[in-house]
């Protein structure tokens, strides 16, 4: 049974790639936001600890796409 993340609607990286044809950010979405990876999510942990969304360069597994902001690269590194 597929499960969904809570946070979806205000996921800037979901909202932007929802609808792409992409096969790796499709490969993402499947996996994190709407599947068994969901609570391996690092955008979701980042969520929860520090209480503000990080940036949309920011995928699930923590890999970064551009440019990580000081506070990104902190959590990162933690």
């Amino acid at each position: 049974m597929e499960q969904e993340c809570e946070l979806l609607d205000r996921c800037g990286l979901y909202k932007k790639y929802q609808l792409t044809d992409d096969l790796a950010c499709q490969w993402f979405i499947g996996q994190y936001c709407i599947g068994g990876g969901i609570t391996e999510c690092r955008r979701k942990k980042y969520y929860l600890r520090l209480g503000v969304l990080p940036s949309d360069n920011m995928l699930p597994s923590g890999a970064m796409v551009g440019e990580a902001t000081e506070r990104e690269q902190l959590f990162l590194r933690s």
